[in-house]
């Protein structure tokens, strides 16, 4: 079966907000004060100095306080890791793709149960894509060659089996989100929508909104990568070019930007902009030895590179509200943070490199994510998030 993955995936076009994606946002006036806003049709606009405003608290820091993974042959030991997820009791639920399981961990790191195994039947997996924990006791699990979903119990039983229509495209690891309702949010590229699904184990759309239209790109590369048993083909385009980035809070409404302005955008599934939150910051350039190592790299001439790098490369949300905004283009080393009202709070740093795939997962208190150690052997690690410095 061939499946065509799209690496970057765009957002939701609302109204105006977001049609000149392509050009570099006008320079606000500098100060040292964070500006709202009510415009006529009840969006709120937060606009930020380059400059946190923490109080003097200052930012949070990020503290490891656990770490799972093994070179050994043992449950500890992950192949690649697609998706993680984490439930209400703590316990850590690690997609493993290679090894077409799930593997479950207490909160203090100990290897609990396996769930699942390569295979056809009911809880097995031909490629394990993405997972998400759904309160208060369901694990939902996505194959993408099988095309469906299977969701589980924390006990690793089979409740329920739902045939999907994906169409050629996928992503890997599936975006799927669940907010503070319980309500399951998830890409559905054959019907060309982003969906909310109710609570429990059912498949009852309670929602749904257009898929997200990708920004064109001047050029296109293909290559051919393996899955398994299987033969993809992955699109990439040209380098530094905007994007949309998207995801889903725990409110249920959609926050989305493009990469080459730093402004964020929370729209409901309706399509209304319920608040801009922007940030004083220009995109780097993109210029001198790493424009040329990059037109060398890719056979694209540098006259034809973007003149600016990337503002912004993803959003995360955390269950209290606050947005942590990724800057750089490989493992994440500190995320710029706001606050619930749209209040920049500053650079947050992690003590450890974590991986943009598989997704960090955001829960109360911690962040919890993949890290390479020597020889780029994969551990889960989980931060505590301390508020006050």
């Amino acid at each position: 079966m061939r499946i065509t993955i799209r690496t970057a995936i765009s957002a939701i076009a609302v109204g105006t907000l977001l049609a000149t994606t392509t050009l570099r946002a006008d320079a606000q006036e500098r100060n040292d004060r964070v500006r709202v806003d009510t415009l006529e049709s009840g969006r709120i606009v937060v606009s930020n100095p380059d400059s946190p405003q923490a109080g003097p608290q200052g930012a949070p820091t990020l503290v490891e306080v656990l770490r799972i993974g093994s070179v050994d042959d043992t449950c500890e030991a992950f192949g690649r890791v697609m998706s993680l997820a984490v439930d209400g009791d703590g316990r850590i639920y690690v997609a493993d793709s290679q090894g077409s399981d799930i593997r479950v961990f207490s909160p203090r790191g100990e290897c609990v149960r396996t769930i699942g195994r390569s295979g056809e039947g009911p809880g097995e997996f031909s490629l394990l894509a993405g997972i998400a924990w759904q309160p208060p006791g369901f694990l939902w699990v996505i194959d993408s060659i099988r095309e469906r979903f299977t969701v589980f119990d924390s006990l690793g039983t089979v409740l329920a089996t739902h045939p999907l229509r994906l169409g050629r495209a996928a992503s890997h690891p599936w975006p799927m989100w669940v907010d503070a309702g319980g309500s399951l949010h998830f890409w559905l590229p054959g019907f060309d929508r982003i969906v909310r699904y109710g609570t429990g184990p059912g498949l009852d759309s309670l929602a749904n909104s257009p898929e997200p239209e990708q920004i064109p790109t001047r050029a296109v590369s293909t290559e051919q990568v393996t899955e398994g048993s299987s033969r993809i083909s992955m699109q990439r385009g040209m380098p530094y070019a905007p994007r949309i980035r998207w995801t889903v809070d725990s409110a249920g409404n959609i926050w989305q930007a493009n990469t080459s302005v730093f402004a964020i955008h929370e729209t409901t599934y309706g399509g209304d902009t319920l608040r801009t939150v922007r940030l004083d910051r220009e995109a780097p350039r993109l210029e001198g030895r790493e424009r040329d190592s990059i037109a060398a790299a890719t056979g694209i001439a540098a006259r034809r590179l973007p003149e600016w790098k990337h503002a912004l490369e993803q959003i995360r949300t955390s269950p209290d509200g606050w947005i942590w905004i990724e800057t750089e283009g490989g493992a994440t080393r500190a995320w710029e943070v706001f606050d619930e009202r749209g209040y920049y709070v500053g650079r947050v740093a992690s003590p450890v490199p974590i991986e943009k795939k598989p997704c960090p997962v955001f829960g109360a208190g911690t962040v919890t994510g993949v890290t390479l150690g020597e020889f780029d052997v994969p551990y889960v690690v989980q931060l505590r998030i301390v508020r006050g410095g």
